[in-house]
């Protein structure tokens, strides 16, 4: 696409709103004009100048060579167009991202600072600048995320005060053999949780999973030893690992969040009736709450599965994500005078989560901010970053 072209045409605003987003009008002005270079999936930019964020259109992910093109084109261009010249341009923390080592050049270029902003903090501060406010709890669900301490993050529940934040409470990290591959091949996900529940893997178990016993060791014995097998919280991956022990997910996947989406799509067809309880564990460590999802998986591995209570289970699998959530919070409450929660990261694209978690917090007194103008996943992140590096 070329946005140069875009960015001259008198209705470059229609254009901007055509794609779902538009400027951000901020509660409090940027100390700085920034340019927040967003995340390497559903990539956006953003420039941030006194009281206003204007997001870029949608450059898309950035795994391809023309899409590259295009965000490297459309990077240089919008400060020009704005007539707005950063003073400091915003990354994400993962030192990886292609949108990260572009932001890194320009910086150069332009001789001007960088700021890196870890991701979940960027989602975080996005939904809550979005809503006029620069304080309050958010509660960051997502598929990954760069955490800084060596693990992947996306179950977090952060304190966003200003340009800084802290995190109050999360899921046990569990292993990912494979890494990326682990989230084309949901199977690999499932041998993960059963590794860090200490559950064998039998052979009826593996015939569910459409997995053999030398490839399942090879997976577990990656786990144990840490070989190429990241660590992650991420919510977005226990919604894979439930619909891979549910027998709802694809050997392989074809798209993005297709695990999740498949157990969304069951759960919409379960017929009501009562649900079977999911359990989990919590524990305080550290000044954090911890949900440890292993209970449930030592669960789900001894059902005897038939197809038409597939979806019941898939609702069940909600309520509890819904419940360790309402938990997550109500935790980080009683310690601080916060009565503001945001909900951010692309996990809660899912109706069924939102459906079930909102009006529990509303009929504490809480007030739920979401994304009204910018998307919940990673197309919003440019705004956090901009924000957080103009503060």
């Amino acid at each position: 696409m070329d946005y140069l072209n875009i960015l001259k045409t008198p209705d470059f605003a229609g254009i901007v709103q055509g794609v779902g987003v538009r400027p951000i009008h901020l509660k409090s002005a940027l100390r700085r004009v920034t340019m927040g270079m967003g995340a390497d999936m559903k990539n956006a930019i953003a420039i941030g100048y006194g009281s206003h964020v204007v997001l870029s259109p949608h450059a898309g992910a950035l795994d391809a060579l023309e899409a590259v093109e295009a965000f490297e084109q459309l990077a240089r261009t919008l400060p020009a167009f704005l007539g707005h010249e950063p003073a400091v341009v915003a990354v994400d923390a993962h030192p990886d991202m292609q949108s990260s080592r572009f932001g890194y050049k320009l910086a150069g270029e332009w001789k001007v600072p960088v700021v890196e902003v870890q991701h979940h903090q960027a989602h975080a501060v996005a939904c809550l600048a979005e809503n006029g406010r620069h304080e309050g709890l958010v509660l960051v669900m997502d598929g990954t995320g760069w955490g800084g301490d060596g693990t992947i993050w996306g179950a977090e529940l952060l304190k966003i005060s200003g340009s800084t934040f802290r995190r109050c409470a999360t899921f046990i990290p569990v292993p990912l053999p494979g890494g990326d591959a682990a989230v084309r091949r949901p199977a690999r996900q499932a041998v993960g949780r059963c590794v860090q529940a200490g559950i064998s893997l039998t052979d009826r178990f593996l015939a569910r999973l459409g997995v053999g016993r030398e490839e399942a060791t090879v997976w577990e014995q990656q786990c144990v030893k840490g070989l190429n097998a990241p660590l992650t919280h991420a919510a977005g991956r226990l919604f894979d690992a439930f619909a891979t022990v549910l027998g709802l997910a694809p050997v392989q996947t074809t798209y993005e969040g297709e695990p999740a989406i498949c157990l969304e799509a069951a759960a919409r067809g379960w017929n009501g009736g009562e649900l079977p309880e999911i359990p989990f564990k919590t524990l305080e460590r550290d000044g954090m709450l911890w949900i440890d999802w292993a209970p449930a998986f030592d669960r789900l591995t001894e059902l005897s599965l038939e197809k038409e209570d597939r979806g019941r289970w898939a609702m069940a699998a909600h309520h509890a994500i819904a419940e360790a959530a309402m938990l997550m919070i109500t935790f980080s409450l009683s310690q601080t005078a916060e009565r503001c929660v945001g909900l951010s990261g692309g996990v809660f694209m899912n109706r069924i989560l939102n459906d079930l978690l909102v009006p529990q917090l509303e009929r504490l007194g809480i007030e739920v901010v979401r994304h009204r103008e910018t998307p919940p996943g990673d197309g919003g992140i440019a705004l956090g970053q901009a924000v957080v590096a103009g503060a």
